[in-house]
């Protein structure tokens, strides 16, 4: 067991929160995408990927705040697209 964040496990594997990676790395390729095809794409496609990177982004805080999915509690943390801020109250 690593005793900081920042030293490798023992099964040298430093990531443990594959889902936060996935996601990051998912939002990065949409941003990539938009940057180079945004003037390009139409309302619709634009909609579509803005709709995508807010989802990608509450599922990034997510996996950040309460561990992978599969690690979480049914206690601990609310279904994916359930997640409330104060703003929504």
């Amino acid at each position: 067991m690593p005793e900081t964040p920042g030293d490798v496990p023992a099964t040298g594997d430093r990531r443990r929160n594959h889902e936060l990676r996935e996601r990051l790395d998912e939002i990065v390729l949409l941003s990539r995408k938009l940057s180079q095809d945004g003037p390009s794409m139409s309302r619709d496609e634009l909609d579509a990927t803005r709709t995508r990177i807010e989802w990608l982004a509450e599922e990034i805080w997510a996996a950040a705040v309460y561990g992978p999915l599969e690690e979480r509690t049914r206690d601990e943390a609310p279904e994916p697209g359930e997640y409330a801020t104060d703003e929504e109250g």
